[in-house]
This record gives C-alpha cells, sequence and structure tokens, in this order.
C-alpha cells in the first residue's frame, strides 16, 4: 500500500486524511471480507463527501492543467505527498519535494518575461497592421488593391483555428515544447523576410499572412502551457502582465512602424521587424522552460461530457462569439486608413491605432473582475452592445481627430475583453479537464472563422468615393454597419439569461452536479 501523507489543519483536511486512510485500507486489507471491504468503502465515502463540502481536495487524480481551465481549489494548507516507489498510474498526486517553487522565484519570473516579450512583439505585429495596410493601399505595386485585409485577418484568423490542432500535441507530447515554440519563432522571422520580397498579393497572403499565421499559433499554446505551470494561485497576475504587454507595444509600435514606412519603404521595414523579432525573442526563449519534467504528465482519463455542449450559456456564448469575432478586427486594419480619408497626419492616424491597443489593457481587466464578481450573461450583453454602440454613435459620424480618438478609446475598452470570457465559459460549463480544453479550443475556432469571414466581406464592402458630409464618410460606411450590426447580435448572446435553466436533451446542465473522476466514486456539486 502506498504511504501517504496529507498535511492541513482544517477539518476538511482532517476528514480528507481518514477518508483516504479508510480507502487505502479497503484497498489492501482482504482478509476482512466482503463485508469489511463494503465498511470501510462506505466509511471513506461519507467522509469524502463531507471534507468535500468544507473545500478540501481529496483523493482526485492530479494532471497539469496545460490551460487554466478547471483548476481544482483546495485548501492552501493542505498537500498531499506520495513517497518514492508508487506505481505512477495510480498516483493520488504529483510530489512536489524536488521542483521548484511555482507562483514566484527568478525562474518563474524569467518565464514570465519570455511569455510576455513573446506576447507584446510577435503577437504586436498583427495588432499593428492597420499602420501596413494604409501604406500599401497608397504605394505599388498593391495601390488600391482592396483585399489587402485579408493579409492581416488571416495572420490572426489562422492563430485561432489552430487552436482545436495544436492543443492535443501540446498534452500529448510535453516533451517537444520547447522544439514548437523555436520552429514557430523560425517560421515568422521566415514569413517576414519572404513578404518583404512580396510583388502579389498571393505572395503577402502566403507569407505574411498564412505562415506568420503558422508560426503564431505554433508558439502560441506551448508558451501557454508552460505559464500555467509556473503559476498557480497568481495566474491572473501573470496572465494579466503577459496580455498587457500587447496593449504596451501596441502604443508605441505604430509609431515606430508609421516612421520606417515613411523613411524607408515597406521592404525595409519588414525586414527591419524580422530583425527585431531574431534579437529581441531569440534570447528570452532561454527562459521558457517547463516547471514539470514529461515523466510527471499522463494523459487525462476524463471523459468528455456532452451535456456541455447543449448548455444554454455553449449556445448563447457561441452565437455571441461567431458574431463579435466578425467584427472586432476590422477596426484595427481600417482606422489608419479611416484617419487618412479625413486628411488627417500620419501622426494622428497612428495614435487613433495606439490609442485602440492601449485601452485594451483596461477593458481586459474590467470585464474580468466583471466576469468573476458577477453572471457571465452580464458582460456576455454589456461588452458586445456598449461596441455597437460606440461604432454607431461615434465611428460612424467622425469627421475629424477628436471624436476618432474617443471611439478608439471606447472601442477598446468594451471590445478588447471580450475573449477573457474564454477561460470563464468554459469553467462554467463543465469541471472535466478533457472537456474543459476542447470548450476553449472551440470558442477560438469560432473567433478564427469569425475573424476570416469579416475580412473578406469588409473588402467588399470598403468602395466608393470619400464624402465626409456622409454617414462613415461614403466609402466606409458598410463597413461601419457590419462591424456595429454584428457587435449589436453578438450582444443577444446575453439574453441566453432567461433560458439558462433550460435542458436540451442532454443531462447534467448548467447549475446541476457533474460527475467528476475521482479516487471514491461520486456525484460532486461544483
Amino acid at each position: 500500500m502506498a504511504n501517504l501523507e496529507i498535511r492541513g489543519n482544517t477539518n476538511a483536511d482532517k476528514r480528507a486524511s481518514q477518508a483516504l486512510s479508510l480507502q487505502l485500507s479497503a484497498q489492501s486489507m482482504t482478509r476482512m471480507g466482503p463485508l469489511g471491504n463494503r465498511t470501510l468503502w462506505a466509511m471513506a465515502k461519507m467522509l469524502g463527501n463531507s471534507a468535500t463540502r468544507e473545500g478540501s481536495l481529496i483523493v482526485e487524480n492530479s494532471f497539469p492543467n496545460h490551460f487554466g481551465i478547471n483548476e481544482l481549489e483546495s485548501s492552501p494548507e493542505a498537500t498531499i505527498e506520495q513517497t518514492p516507489g508508487t506505481d505512477p498510474e495510480k498516483n493520488v498526486a504529483i510530489s512536489q519535494e524536488n521542483l521548484p517553487p511555482c507562483d514566484g522565484g527568478h525562474r518563474a519570473w524569467a518565464c514570465l518575461l519570455g511569455a510576455a516579450a513573446i506576447e507584446g512583439i510577435m503577437w504586436g505585429f498583427p495588432l499593428t497592421f492597420g499602420v501596413f495596410q494604409s501604406y500599401l493601399q497608397t504605394h505599388a505595386p498593391f495601390e488600391n488593391n482592396r483585399y489587402i485585409p485579408v493579409v492581416g485577418v488571416l495572420t490572426t484568423g489562422i492563430n485561432y483555428l489552430g487552436n482545436p490542432l495544436v492543443t492535443p500535441f501540446t498534452i500529448k507530447y510535453p516533451k517537444y515544447l520547447r522544439r514548437m515554440i523555436f520552429v514557430g519563432w523560425l517560421m515568422c522571422i521566415l514569413a517576414l523576410l519572404g513578404s518583404s520580397f512580396a510583388t502579389k498579393l498571393w505572395h503577402l497572403l502566403l507569407t505574411q499572412g498564412c505562415l506568420y499565421g503558422f508560426g503564431c499559433f505554433i508558439i502560441y499554446y506551448p508558451v501557454l502551457s508552460m505559464l500555467n505551470e509556473w503559476f498557480v494561485r497568481r495566474r491572473g497576475l501573470a496572465y494579466g502582465l503577459m496580455f498587457g504587454s500587447a496593449g504596451a507595444c501596441g502604443l508605441g509600435l505604430p509609431f515606430i512602424v508609421e516612421r520606417l514606412l515613411q523613411k524607408y519603404g515597406y521592404p525595409t521595414t519588414i525586414r527591419a521587424f524580422a530583425l527585431g523579432i531574431f534579437l529581441l525573442i531569440g534570447p528570452t526563449l532561454l527562459f521558457l522552460k517547463p516547471r514539470l519534467p514529461p515523466t510527471m504528465h499522463h494523459p487525462s482519463q476524463a471523459r468528455i461530457d456532452s451535456s456541455a455542449f447543449a448548455n444554454p450559456l455553449f449556445l448563447s456564448a457561441s452565437l455571441s462569439n461567431i458574431f463579435q469575432a466578425l467584427a472586432f478586427f476590422l477596426p484595427f486594419l481600417y482606422l489608419p486608413s479611416y484617419a487618412s480619408s479625413l486628411s488627417l497626419t500620419k501622426t494622428q492616424s497612428a495614435l487613433t491605432l495606439s490609442l485602440l491597443n492601449l485601452s485594451q489593457i483596461f477593458g481586459q481587466i474590467g470585464i474580468g473582475y466583471l466576469s468573476d464578481h458577477h453572471s457571465l450573461y452580464v458582460p456576455l450583453f454589456l461588452s458586445p452592445f456598449f461596441s455597437a454602440l460606440s461604432v454607431f454613435m461615434l465611428w460612424g459620424f467622425a469627421k475629424s481627430f477628436g471624436p476618432l480618438v474617443v471611439f478608439s478609446i471606447l472601442y477598446g475598452i468594451f471590445s478588447g475583453g471580450y475573449s477573457v470570457l474564454y477561460c470563464r465559459f468554459a469553467t462554467s460549463l463543465s469541471s472535466e479537464r478533457a472537456t474543459g480544453l476542447w470548450l476553449y479550443a472551440i470558442f477560438d475556432f469560432q473567433r478564427g472563422v469569425g475573424n476570416i469571414v469579416g475580412g473578406v466581406v469588409s473588402g467588399l464592402l470598403v468602395k466608393g468615393e470619400v464624402v465626409e458630409v456622409v454617414y462613415g464618410v461614403g466609402r466606409y460606411e458598410w463597413l461601419v454597419l457590419l462591424v456595429g450590426g454584428s457587435m449589436l447580435v453578438s450582444s443577444l448572446g446575453g439574453f441566453g439569461w432567461f433560458i439558462k435553466d433550460k435542458k436540451f436533451g442532454f443531462s447534467g446542465v448548467f447549475g446541476l452536479p457533474i460527475a467528476r473522476e475521482t479516487g471514491i466514486k461520486d456525484e460532486v456539486t461544483r
């Protein structure tokens, strides 16, 4: 019998310890016969239920949570240890004795630094594509090409679409995480170098669009996997710092890119960006190391809870997510061009995009706080609804620099934090890790589809001459209506609150007990 020790000071911890001891005794003391075994199992079950209700983690298989979904909560004082020599397939928990500390220490902060650098610089590049687009559409050989925006949406869209592909690989082969990051980093550099020689639109679509997008999603999920190993209790802080780096870099990058484009042209600017990724990101790759060795990763045996996909919250979130993604990135692509059509300076055009990037940070914090303290249907409605209002009332009527600045700030605040809800959607729909991972992947995939469709459609809608007295200055009228209308439809997901208690043919809907895989088979209420 494995020797285990549970340390803790709470009554729940003591009952968990007693339950564990009784369970192990029932497994090993066959001399007592069937009646004795059943008695011990019953006592363990009663104690386990009591401990669970009081918040203690008991007899549960613990596997590394790569994406921060369905994190098991336990008493801070309680830890479970196993002595060496136990069969790893029957581990109740993973020993922490020989591992570096999480939530602090130089190795954890070094990993966060590397993740923030990748998020800020490599993901900051797609967020500045509006500046590149404005330049390319006014200079040969891509002058007046209406499909230039598709390049930008491919970069971001492929990153989302690739989630269902890379997530299972990341979980199954953790020993290849660092190699995946290195390969993705090289792909992004080669993509930018290749696009600097582009003379036709399909050259840009293949390099700066597809290849850079593939490189990003190959990097992104291994980085998240490592970060989740290093930060558990302080994960919110870690993610806030990482995501905030994109907004911080997005504040300055548009000005730098605009200055380089005007002075050196597109080929030299894009090569300089590739060189920057090589010099600035390359050294930080040394900091990106997993906390857990590959031998401590075990395949999850949790089942897929099909009832989660019939939950009203899943249906509401999916409807809202697709239409929000259809519109979300379009202002990032078209604001600099819109500003140029109003005869604003290049600096003013870049500033609108910078403020849009920066204001997302406040939106992410605010919406994240709202989702933690109120029903998810509240931010599900408020975020896209106020985004739609800002589009209809400010962007469509903007004829000068001031209204565009106000629009950039408000749109960034209300729409920028929407994707923060994905993890909360997943944890609210199911307590099973495998189900949570696939829910997260599905939401990302929906976002990628909406992103690409929106980019293609927007290229068809932006046409005609600029007439400042007309809504959306004429040329962008239908684009403004598309963005505002899509956001308004997205806000309808919040009305799912009225059917939140309905069932759609499956058991275990929101608010009811969901079975979890534990050492003692039992229904656990979340």
